[in-house]
């Protein structure tokens, strides 16, 4: 049995977020903010409604793919997630910006989003940098996919090779949750390679067919895979 913890993503409704965490997840993750960025973002108040009603156990992770730390601010203030998942251009908001966030929400824990390629080798490119100039500000690291085409981090279903989640792992003290088109059947040996503090879908935990792009997006039957695939890791 693992102890890894199940992050699940793409809450769009209270009944979505209470039934992940009854099935065992341990943080929900909301894409938020009051300007649009990306497809299923909901607004400030939509995710504090969110936020304000599932079980009092759960980690409530808000996604930003903002870059101006007044408007994540602003954001903030509105939301009151307990994680800020910094998910835009990791180039356009610097360690010393994501310091100045942590002084203005003492309580707040920072989760930044670290790139990895699919198809490119550790060594060519930049994602231990990226590590080693965050990991100070830092209370997670969301290892994910990036489309090479894209500003932001993730929400790809692309997979990557979980040896460079692996060395991630091994280079810092920064718990770290691993992403990148994980489903009920790889999941299992992600974690048995890279061996992270915890594991998050997206992508495969949503419906198959016009229900993904709806509020009730998260199909129950996925999840509990997901999840129990993840605990038997």
């Amino acid at each position: 049995m693992s102890d890894v913890i199940v992050q699940i993503y793409g809450i769009r409704n209270v009944d979505d977020a209470r039934m992940v965490i009854d099935f065992g997840a341990k943080h929900i993750g909301v894409s938020y903010g009051h300007i649009f960025h990306t497809p299923g973002q909901l607004s400030c108040e939509q995710a504090k409604e969110i936020f304000e009603n599932v079980q009092p156990h759960a980690v409530r992770v808000g996604l930003t793919c903002a870059e101006d730390i007044e408007e994540i601010t602003e954001d903030l203030r509105k939301a009151l997630p307990d994680v800020l998942h910094l998910s835009g251009d990791i180039e356009k908001i610097t360690p010393e910006q994501v310091k100045e966030l942590k002084s203005r929400f003492p309580n707040l824990k920072i989760m930044q989003a670290i790139p990895v390629l699919a198809d490119t080798s550790l060594s060519e490119q930049k994602a231990l940098t990226y590590v080693k100039q965050y990991e100070d500000v830092a209370d997670f690291f969301l290892v994910d996919t990036k489309d090479p085409n894209a500003d932001d981090i993730g929400a790809t279903g692309l997979v990557h090779d979980r040896k460079i989640d692996r060395a991630i792992v091994e280079s810092t003290n920064v718990k770290c949750i691993i992403a990148g088109g994980l489903d009920e059947i790889n999941v299992s040996d992600a974690i048995k390679i890279a061996k992270p503090y915890g594991v998050d879908s997206f992508t495969s935990t949503n419906y198959s067919d016009e229900r993904a792009n709806t509020l009730r997006c998260k199909d129950p039957d996925k999840v509990q895979a997901f999840i129990e695939a993840s605990r038997n890791a």
